[in-house]
């Protein structure tokens, strides 16, 4: 499939399941899920559809196991709404990016709030 049309595609199945997730699902274990990024097989068989969830493992196992409950109806919606004959079957990945990074963030304002204490002169 030619690169940027499967980009397009990759973009529009990423904007159409942050809709319906928005909009149509109703299970409450998907609350607070951000999709991070759609990646489509080269067949078109498969799309990798990437989640981010701020909470605890438990948390993010439980919005696993309700995106993967409400997987089909997306399927069927992605396909109905982009005009897809065969729409790719959706398989849900938990995306840690975001969870490393507030991670580094903090560990980085600690080593700057260390360092602010040492210049400071002892009164």
């Amino acid at each position: 499939m030619d690169p940027i049309a499967k980009a397009r595609l990759n973009s529009g199945i990423l904007e159409t399941l942050a809709g319906l997730l928005e909009r149509r699902v109703r299970d409450p274990r998907v609350q607070g899920v951000t999709l991070t990024g759609v990646s489509v097989a080269n067949d078109l068989a498969v799309a990798k559809v990437f989640y981010s969830i701020l909470a605890d493992e438990e948390q993010q196992r439980i919005a696993q196991k309700g995106l993967d409950n409400v997987a089909r109806f997306l399927r069927g919606e992605v396909g109905r709404i982009l005009h897809i004959r065969n729409a790719p079957l959706l398989r849900f990945y938990y995306d840690s990016s975001l969870a490393e990074g507030n991670r580094i963030e903090s560990l980085l304002h600690e080593i700057h709030d260390e360092d602010a204490k040492r210049e400071k002169p002892d009164a």
